[in-house]
């Protein structure tokens, strides 16, 4: 199934980054679940989502 054509979109989860597997066109969310690491993060741009995956490659 095309990644960007999946139906399962995490509500009011959106995603800014074109080259993981699970942006949908609409620049949603589209994995089953998602994990955000860091537990030492003071700020938005120290955590990390560790779902990510490149397009094409899992």
């Amino acid at each position: 199934m095309n990644d960007k054509k999946r139906s399962e979109i995490l509500p009011g989860v959106g995603c800014e980054v074109t080259a993981c597997k699970y942006n949908t066109v609409d620049c949603r969310c589209s994995a089953a679940r998602i994990s955000v690491q860091n537990e030492k993060a003071n700020s938005k741009s120290e955590t990390y989502c560790s779902t990510f995956c490149p397009r094409g490659t899992c």
